[in-house]
């Protein structure tokens, strides 16, 4: 299988929290080696309560896995397809499977581009409190920042994938710049 970069990518939707059991549905029945590849982007965030932090792993597009495949065989939509969990392909009007634009390639491409689970950005803030990503899945983002909070060390970023509109928590991890003397 080629790699994500020159592969084609569709956009596959299944009930919401349960991407992974559908992933690993698909795994029992195809097998090692099916005809494509399944990709559910994550991120890594910590969650306090009761005053104990926790790492939990969450999907970055809940509902919403990426199929890579050169081409999909009807044999191989038929398996997608009789999943428990599977809820539609996305399509354009006539019904026809359409792959994701280039804008969207580029995001998957961007946010998989250290693994499935994306870790923490590393940022910086200037003098008028805006974010200025150095390294991570903020560095180069084609999503909006919404929101920063900073007591959570989370940046809210609006992404627009498939025509839909994602409001996705990240972590950051501030680097403050040492005062010269």
């Amino acid at each position: 299988m080629k790699s994500i970069s020159d592969s084609t990518i569709y956009l596959i939707q299944v009930l919401t929290g349960k991407e992974e059991i559908y992933v690993r549905h698909i795994k029992k029945l195809a097998g090692n080696s099916p005809g494509f590849q399944l990709v559910v982007p994550k991120r890594q965030l910590t969650i306090r309560r009761r005053g104990k932090e926790k790492q939990v792993i969450k999907p970055i597009f809940p509902g919403y896995i990426f199929l890579v495949s050169d081409s999909i065989q009807p044999d191989d939509r038929a398996l997608l397809r009789s999943i428990p969990g599977f809820m539609r392909y996305m399509r354009n009007e006539n019904g026809e499977l359409i792959p994701l634009s280039t804008a969207d390639r580029q995001l998957l491409i961007q946010l998989t581009s250290s693994g499935e689970i994306t870790k923490r950005s590393i940022v910086s803030f200037d003098k008028k409190n805006r974010v200025i990503p150095i390294s991570g899945p903020l560095k180069d983002c084609e999503g909006e920042i919404i929101k920063v909070d900073r007591r959570k060390r989370r940046v809210k970023v609006k992404f627009l994938l498939h025509d839909k509109t994602f409001l996705i928590n990240f972590e950051y991890e501030e680097v403050v710049k040492s005062e010269k003397k």
